[in-house]
């Protein structure tokens, strides 16, 4: 079980690592309340045991696991730390910050690249400024921006806290972001203003992870505060907390290239230095000692050695929900966000570069945290294993599954496509968001009842209250939750997994099935031209043998059902010119569809007159010579292709382009 449950973060978080709308829906929470309470509060009875402080193993795991790591995926370095109470209880480096010359890695001296997890330090430098009153969470940000200012794309202002809780409504920015020459990389201001991505949703409604959003907080406190980004983090974070070897300077100095550590894809293939434009969001270097200064910071409400850079109030503002689906899924605070699992309530953030790869968990209630990173493209998976085997190793988990009593009905209206928020939004720079979106999406399927991911086919998941479905076995802690529109048709899922950060929207139908179109746009296009090159040909020979012609009666029917033959391979072509060019939601057929809504009515006037017309070719409707038109082999022939005409109708009903 515990390696199923491996295969699956492995699996998942793999997605969200590779990851980087047209139309807003009116979303409601179905179920506001815990569903999991009563069963969580006899679980952490026994979890209560098994927590990280008391327990004594926590460094023999981190020393086999990590080493194990390394023999596995040619890891060449990783970096940790551990705090608890207000103290270092560990911090440890394993193996190489440079692989080739065999210098080892030493916790307190080589620095590793923070990711993701600079938003963060972003975040404090942001609540510090609100709490001299030069920000204000809740004001439109553009009310602070002199040289460029944010499409009014919609009525809702974006606000600071839309942008600390990735609820800006932002598509993904083509910014490259990150650059392999310091020489070749556009300021932070040049690419914010070059790349403004798509407001595709008004704010406050979806979360879509934007690193555009974050560099944007970062540009502001820069303009606010009238320092340089770089400048005021040393000044107001970095150097007050005593984090001598933290930086978001993208130019190293001297000392720091000396103990920077080596990027490697694997061991005996060396990467090279990412420089980041949108600093702000991902561009921070530290040790994991200078990390362990910062968890203690944070744990210790703003106060670390005496120092304090940041009010308890802010503090707690930063770990609290701003933004939540469920109460039984992790929500999102300001620049830190929930990834609870197995029971332990984890606040953090992770970061990931092409090369490190580093998670920064807290465990409040336990006044515990651990920071890890690894200088490994394949550091991902290690990552993913150890955490996953750590809170398995020292979390408690097992729960009572009583589904539903109509769980088997509803199942099927819970399977489809559904596709990550962080993704493009219509075709950018020739990029092709059909090939694109693939990266992105999660496929359910139903089986008995139960419902199934793609790749993950021997797990089950079982609705326990409507909409809500957690593991069918009651020992692995995975969790879905569905929204629904007005209508109660599912729009959203989200998982425990994948914290609130993301958010998956169930794609049209008419974008999964891309093959069924065009395998129909096929055999529609080779059964009526086959059809219709034998008539061109007998009607040819008719002429050239100087027979004369059929009547004209004969004729429309022909045309007609070339009628039907052009409306349906116009449809189907414009479908899919529309699949790779936007991904289309399963509720916005009216408006991603607009232009070619017309099409199927005028294919079901067609099909209608095929059927008309059949019947008079049979018995022979308004023919003098009262007997059926043409032969018997051209009759049963043009029957044919109108039995195929009007199967053709189910494939407009399928993808909900008809409506009345």
């Amino acid at each position: 079980m515990i390696n199923k449950s491996r295969k699956f973060i492995l699996l998942l978080s793999g997605l969200v690592i590779i990851s980087l709308t047209v139309n807003t829906l009116n979303i409601s929470v179905v179920n506001n309340t815990s569903v999991l309470a009563n069963l969580d509060e006899e679980i952490n009875k026994d979890s209560a045991l098994h927590d990280i402080p008391i327990l004594a193993y926590l460094e023999d795991y981190i020393n086999s696991e990590i080493r194990q790591e390394i023999e596995d995926y040619n890891i060449a370095g990783v970096t940790v730390s551990v705090v608890q109470d207000g103290e270092m209880t560990l911090a440890k480096g394993f193996g190489y910050k440079d692989f080739g010359f065999a210098s080892p890695v030493v916790v307190e001296e080589t620095l590793f690249r923070l990711g993701s997890i600079s938003k963060t330090f972003t975040a404090i430098a942001t609540m510090q400024l609100v709490e001299l009153g030069l920000l204000d969470l809740d004001v439109d940000v553009n009310s602070y921006l002199t040289v460029f200012k944010i499409p009014d794309t919609f009525a809702e202002p974006i606000t600071l806290r839309h942008l600390l809780t990735h609820t800006a409504g932002f598509d993904v920015s083509t910014s490259s972001v990150l650059y392999e020459s310091y020489e070749d990389m556009l300021s932070l201001e040049e690419d914010l203003i070059t790349n403004i991505p798509d407001r595709v949703r008004p704010p406050g409604k979806l979360t879509g992870y934007s690193n555009y959003g974050s560099a944007l907080v970062g540009y502001i406190v820069q303009e606010i505060s009238g320092k340089t980004f770089f400048n005021y983090i040393e000044d107001n974070i970095t150097l007050p907390l005593g984090m001598n070897s933290t930086t978001c300077r993208q130019q190293l100095s001297l000392e720091f290239q000396e103990d920077m550590s080596s990027a490697y894809y694997d061991t005996e293939h060396p990467g090279f230095y990412e420089y980041f434009s949108l600093y702000p969001a991902g561009g921070f270097t530290s040790t994991a000692t200078d990390m362990a200064k910062f968890m203690m910071m944070l744990l210790n409400n703003g106060t670390y050695n005496n120092v304090t850079i940041l009010e308890e109030n802010s503090v707690q503002d930063m770990f609290s929900d701003q933004y939540s689906v469920h109460p039984d899924l992790p929500g999102v605070g300001l620049g830190l966000y929930e990834a609870d699992y197995r029971n332990a309530h984890i606040v953090g953030h992770g970061g990931d570069t092409i090369f490190f790869h580093s998670s920064m968990m807290l465990f409040p209630e336990e006044n515990c945290g651990l920071f890890i990173s690894y200088n490994s493209r394949s550091g991902i998976l290690g990552m993913s294993r150890f955490i996953s085997g750590l809170l398995e190793s020292f979390y408690y988990f097992n729960r009572v599954v009583e589904p539903v009593e109509n769980y088997k009905q509803r199942a099927s209206m819970f399977s489809g496509t559904y596709v990550s928020t962080r993704r493009y939004y219509s075709e950018k720079n020739g990029l092709d968001v059909l090939f694109w979106s693939q990266y992105y999406s999660v496929n359910i399927s139903v089986g008995k009842g139960y419902l199934k991911i793609a790749g993950l086919d021997d797990i089950n998941f079982v609705e326990i209250a409507p909409y809500f479905f957690v593991e069918q076995t009651g020992t692995m802690d995975l969790s879905l939750f569905f929204k629904t529109d007005e209508n109660e048709q599912i729009t959203h899922m989200y998982t425990n997994w994948n914290t609130a950060l993301t958010t998956y929207e169930k794609i049209h139908t008419s974008y999964v099935n891309t093959n069924l179109q065009l395998g129909l746009l096929i055999l529609m296009g080779t059964i009526s031209l086959i059809s219709l090159s034998m008539w061109g040909i007998d009607s040819f020979f008719r002429w050239k043998k100087g027979k004369k012609r059929g009547k004209i009666i004969l004729s429309i029917p022909k045309i007609w059902y070339i009628g039907i033959l052009t409306t349906a391979i116009v449809t189907i072509s414009l479908l899919m010119k529309i699949n790779h060019e936007t991904i289309v939601l399963s509720t916005e057929t009216a408006t991603a569809f607009q232009s070619i809504l017309f099409l199927p009515y005028l294919s079901i006037a067609f099909i209608i007159g095929n059927i008309v017309l059949t019947f008079f070719a049979w018995f022979g409707v308004f023919n003098l010579e009262k007997k059926p038109y043409w032969n018997l082999m051209t009759r049963m022939q043009y029957s044919v292709l109108t039995v195929f005409s009007i199967l053709y109708i189910i494939f407009p009903i399928y993808w909900n382009l008809l409506i009345f």
